[in-house]
């Protein structure tokens, strides 16, 4: 047999494959990306367990932010009604003055000895008897009745004032037991995530976990959008055909009573005057429009470290403003990053301390506050490149971020959506 033929050649691939197997050895198992953490039941386990620990984070922290709401609000209340009480007040003192003017000049010449009337709380028998007197020969400039129901309001109105400053304070101390449970709860996510974030394999299937949520959240959200936008629909058609119904029968009365008059006041065929249509409905306004595609488009998570957030969009502040930015709370000193590439400006404000305004090449900008440090100074900074830290400066006494988002350096939005997009 020829040393080229078939048998010739099995030990030259016999040769290949052993040296094939055994390279296989050395290399390891083939591993498909992304396949093993899906199929790994202890990092589904891990992952679950961090996305529970983030739930729980995240409920308490919009506990948190919401009593802080619910205080703003009585905080805001409170001076209302101090407002009404030093008006009321400033009534009642105004009257008083007008009765010992006269009481003074109905009794000039009796030698009586007139107290004044200082305390608004306390009645004088003898000025009541005096002012009684002045009433009935007319001098009177205040009636009693008058008087004693403006003091009613004062007495109601130190009462309601209480009453608040009570709850205010029962508010207080709810909120700040909801602060203590909401940083526990950060606490113990930063120590589940330091456990369990150290494997590859958990840090992509919690991804996965998180991906799959937000897909839900998102078609959710659409579904939301459209049965909306359905029931407008809707109730528009029936706003139109309640118009045009009213419209016929006003147009088949007025038909009616036309025909009768043109009958009775012409023997020959005349024609009668065409009815004007009803107007149509204002059509619904459109919906402001939404913002940029670029607005947030690429972002990173600002806060590079286990932090819990709360949608806090609208909600009541003091000096009643309204809250622009979602709050995100994390332990003091958790790095916080620039969400997109830009410019970094750092900057001190009353209300948000330590502050940062990032504006991101897309044109959005970005504004951070209450820092308790800076990272470097005003620069040209990188997406994910830290430009400070988390802390409590400014109007807050916990430490958290508020962070905002203003699609073409305009108004600001709410930034929850894209937070959760990407923490």
């Amino acid at each position: 047999m020829s040393a080229n033929g078939p048998n010739a050649q099995r030990p030259a691939r016999a040769l290949v494959a052993v040296l094939g197997f055994a390279l296989l050895g050395l290399l390891g198992p083939i591993v498909v990306p992304g396949s093993a953490g899906a199929q790994d039941p202890a990092a589904q386990q891990a992952a679950r367990e961090i996305q529970d620990a983030r739930d729980r984070a995240n409920a308490a922290a919009q506990a948190m932010f919401d009593a802080e709401s619910q205080l703003d609000t009585l905080d805001l209340e409170i001076i209302e009604a101090e407002r009404k009480l030093a008006a009321v007040e400033a009534e009642a003192t105004a009257m008083q003055s007008s009765l010992q003017a006269d009481a003074q000049r109905s009794f000039a010449n009796s030698g009586a000895n007139i107290p004044l009337l200082i305390d608004l709380d306390d009645a004088n028998a003898d000025i009541t008897a005096r002012r009684q007197a002045s009433v009935a020969r007319g001098a009177a400039s205040v009636e009693l009745d008058d008087f004693d129901a403006v003091m009613d309001e004062v007495r109601s109105q130190r009462s309601d004032l209480e009453q608040r400053k009570e709850r205010t304070a029962e508010a207080r101390e709810q909120y700040e037991q909801l602060q203590a449970a909401a940083e526990a709860e950060v606490v113990k996510l930063t120590e589940i995530e330091e456990q369990r974030l150290r494997d590859v394999a958990v840090q992509r299937e919690l991804e996965r976990q998180r991906k799959i949520r937000a897909d839900q959240e998102a078609a959710e959200a659409a579904a939301a959008a459209e049965a909306a936008a359905a029931a407008n629909a809707a109730a528009a058609r029936s706003s139109r055909l309640a118009a045009g119904s009213s419209s016929s029968s006003s147009s088949g009365s007025s038909s009616s009573s036309g025909s009768s008059s043109s009958t009775g006041s012409s023997s020959g065929g005349s024609s009668s005057t065409p009815q004007a249509a009803a107007p149509r409905p204002a059509p619904t306004p459109a919906p402001p429009p939404p913002p940029p595609s670029n607005a947030g488009s690429g972002i990173v998570c600002p806060v590079a470290g286990p932090h819990a957030f709360a949608d806090t969009w609208g909600a009541p502040r003091s000096g009643g403003r309204s809250h622009e930015g979602v709050d995100m709370m994390a332990s003091r000193g958790v790095p916080l990053v620039a969400v997109e590439s830009g410019y970094a400006q750092f900057k001190t404000t009353r209300l948000g301390g330590n502050s940062v305004w990032v504006s991101g090449n897309s044109g959005t900008r970005y504004f951070y506050a209450h820092l308790s440090a800076w990272e470097g100074s005003s620069r040209n900074v990188s997406r994910g490149e830290v430009i400070g830290y988390v802390g409590a400066t400014g109007n807050t006494n916990a430490n958290h971020l508020h962070f905002e988002v203003h699609p073409g350096g305009g108004r600001a939005v709410n930034p929850y959506p894209y937070v959760r997009a990407v923490c």
